[in-house]
């Protein structure tokens, strides 16, 4: 009964409570501004609860040059206002033309604005010691300035700060929070410590003071004042809060611009770490692959050795066909030749063209089959090339996201020892728990942060190595595909895994079926069957040289005597041009044994290529069964250590109360911890293996499904299902 009561006393108040025109002085339009808003419309509802009033925000202005005095002209020219709530990071001072009838709250500042103020503004302010948040850069190596940015503060309050801020052996700059003034400590490769409002500022800060509960509290200290103000009460005009707790934040990405990293020392100090929140351009695996198979450097070198070849078969056919020459002697008769003859002409110069065409050459026939089986085995390097280039970008782009899960578990991982840090420092200060669990846990913490380190510099060298293979700038960063997504694009890794039954005969077949199949698919395999073909061709054309000739016919078309004393008809027997034609057989009946010997080299390399052909073959079955068992284990370890995580996450709950209630001990707590994070990284490290496991598995096979159509795939699974027998 009583709460019906109450509920219609406070329907009765909604019903009859005057309506309180509020004014917001605002940054901009931002998320920040907008959520300043939130903030304060639920503090007002709040406080004014129960009241014969109910404050509503019907006016809002946005600053323009930060100019606080255009926003409280604009609102003051509204009478209907009467309330104006100052929530910008702009400089508070110099303000002026404040209406008695109305409430100013300016609740974001620091530093004591002093006393002389009307009675009905509201200043909520904290006095700052920067001595104690500074005091851990001293322990940064290298480190001999800061800059110290703060907005909400008078000048001559920036002046005090400056003069009484001593870190040893390092200077002190206390400046106006800007935008522009961030940028140039970065530029001059400076640390800068924010202590401002606005999070439009804090990823250009090195670190700085996080002051998101600093922030509501602010706000409903401006509320109450404002609700005692209308309802007579007593109205502290100027408030002064604790200093904000000392909850600093580090930008990685600001740390890597100006080369400054922290050390464990001042690592210990830190609250948060805030890494890079760049919205990188998507990049999907089949695009990759595809921009990998048009652009990547090594692949495009082997595709031109295909041209290469295949311009050697033009070559070596083009003996073939019919070949014109111009040739042309000189002739000097020395006149003590007992050959001269007094008044013959003593030099000249006789010359022809000699047209020939070859009949029949078994070398020349030879030489074009073996240029056309080396075309042919430049193009299976080259399928094979693209093989291992779909292989490598698939596993860089695959490693990528196993880094990227194992960095989110490790984020959490540091989040929840930070927060348990806090635990342990309250236990500590109020009697509940030791000093040696803040110790402990400020050493885990510090550890936590140096595995996240660790992968994102693991993750920046596999991005460097795959820009190499997509032949794209090696700063280049994206976003990526899920685990999900990405697991869809592949054939073998489900159907093999959910096929398989120990020790039973469709294991056999599956096996047979990858090993028949990659045997049949394999391109080194056919680049070999290619060299002994060759070789077998080069031994026949050897046998041959001395039973088949090489028959060439030949036509000459002479012109004499191009240049002699006598001019045309010089011999007065027969005209200075005439032809001669012919055929030429050449067929060698003794060579010194060289055609005999040469025969026995290739018979040994011929024997030497068919080892080769099976040894390849059998390191090739290898592979493939060892990375398929290795596949099969990957796809049970996926399944166990799903479950092994999710009841480690259950029992790290349980732990983690117990401890926050102080009935276990950090020991405890941190045995569950270290369990958690182990199980968690091993289910993700076996959910990628099988991934991997299958991209081996596929390069191995000789088919990609990243590049297969759909008619390929199912004929592969169609394939597989006939293997099986279903």
């Amino acid at each position: 009964m009583g709460k019906i009561f109450f509920l219609l006393l406070i329907f009765n108040f909604s019903l009859f409570a005057k309506t309180l025109d509020v004014g917001v002085i605002l940054e901009n339009h931002s998320e920040c501004s907008q959520n300043a808003l939130d903030i304060l419309k639920d503090e007002l509802n709040k406080n004014f609860a129960g009241t014969n009033f109910s404050p509503k925000i019907t006016e809002k202005y946005y600053l323009t040059n930060h100019n606080i005095q255009d926003g409280i002209n604009k609102l003051n020219a509204n009478s209907k206002i009467d309330a104006v709530f100052i929530l910008t990071c702009a400089p508070l001072e110099n303000i002026t033309n404040l209406k008695n009838n109305k409430f100013y709250s300016v609740p974001l500042g620091f530093g004591d604005k002093g006393y002389n103020v009307p009675k009905n503004l509201n200043y909520i302010y904290s006095n700052l010691n920067l001595n104690d948040y500074l005091m851990p850069f001293k322990d940064l190596n290298g480190i001999t300035e800061i800059d110290v940015l703060i907005s909400n503060m008078n000048s001559n309050n920036l002046n005090y700060l400056a003069k009484h801020t001593n870190i040893p052996g390092i200077k002190v700059n206390v400046l106006r929070a800007t935008k522009d003034n961030l940028l140039n400590a970065i530029d001059k490769k400076i640390p800068s410590f924010l202590i401002d409002f606005n999070e439009e500022l804090k990823p250009y800060a090195y670190s700085g003071l996080n002051l998101e509960k600093e922030f509501r509290k602010r706000l409903r200290a401006a509320s109450l004042n404002y609700m005692f103000f209308k309802t007579q009460k007593d109205i502290s005009q100027i408030v002064e809060v604790n200093p904000p707790i000392k909850d600093i934040y580090l930008n990685s990405d600001v740390a890597s611009k100006i080369d400054v990293y922290p050390n464990l020392i001042f690592l210990q100090s830190l609250s948060q770490v805030n890494f890079s929140q760049t919205n990188y351009p998507k990049l999907s695996l089949k695009f990759a692959i595809k921009r990998a198979l048009d652009s990547n450097l090594d692949l495009l070198q082997v595709k031109q050795n295909v041209f290469s070849n295949f311009y050697n078969v033009k070559v070596t056919n083009s003996k073939r066909l019919p070949q014109l020459s111009a040739n042309m002697d000189y002739a000097a008769l020395d006149d003590r030749s007992p050959s001269f003859k007094q008044g013959s002409p003593t030099n000249s110069v006789n010359s022809y063209l000699e047209l020939s065409q070859v009949i029949f050459s078994d070398q020349i026939n030879a030489s074009v089959f073996i240029e056309k089986l080396a075309l042919d085995s430049s193009r299976k390097a080259y399928d094979q090339q693209k093989l291992d280039t779909i292989y490598y970008v698939a596993s860089t782009y695959v490693n990528i996201l196993q880094l990227k899960a194992q960095f989110e578990i490790q984020m959490s991982n540091y989040n929840l020892l930070r927060e348990t840090l806090n635990i342990a420092q309250i236990n500590y200060n109020v009697g509940a728990g030791g000093l040696q669990d803040v110790y402990r846990l400020q050493s885990d913490v510090a550890g936590a942060l140096s595995d996240i380190s660790n992968i994102q510099g693991e993750i920046r060298a596999q991005e460097i190595y795959l820009n190499n293979l997509l032949n794209y700038p090696q700063g280049n960063s994206y976003t990526y595909e899920n685990l999900d997504e990405v697991s869809s694009y592949f054939l073998l890794n489900q159907n093999l895994g959910k096929n398989f039954t120990f020790g039973s005969d469709k294991a056999k077949r599956i096996e047979n079926f990858l090993v028949h199949g990659a045997i049949n698919n394999s391109n080194s395999l056919k680049q070999i069957d290619n060299n002994i073909k060759s070789k077998e061709r080069e031994y026949v054309a050897n046998k041959r040289e001395r039973y088949l000739p090489t028959v060439t016919a030949a036509g000459n078309y002479y012109k004499n005597n191009v240049v002699t004393p006598w001019g045309q008809n010089s011999n007065k027997d027969f005209p200075d041009e005439y032809w001669q034609a012919g055929i030429n057989v050449s067929l060698p009946l003794i060579s010194g044994g060289e055609i005999y010997y040469n025969g026995k080299v290739i018979q040994s390399e011929l024997q030497a290529l068919e080892y080769n052909k099976l040894s390849a073959q059998s390191q090739l079955s290898k592979q493939v069964l060892q990375t398929y068992t290795t596949l099969l284990s990957n796809f049970v370890q996926s399944y166990t250590t799903k479950i092994s995580s999710d009841v480690a996450k259950k029992n790290l709950d349980i732990v983690k109360n117990l401890y926050a209630e102080g009935t276990i001990t950090i020991t405890d707590f941190l045995s569950a911890q270290n369990n958690t994070l182990s199980q968690e990284l091993n289910h993700v490290i076996e959910n990628f293996n099988l991934i991997n496991s299958t991209l081996k598995l596929e390069n191995l096979y000789g088919k990609s499904s990243l590049t297969m159509s759909d008619a390929e795939r199912k004929s592969l699974l169609l394939e597989l299902q006939k293997e099986l027998g279903n």
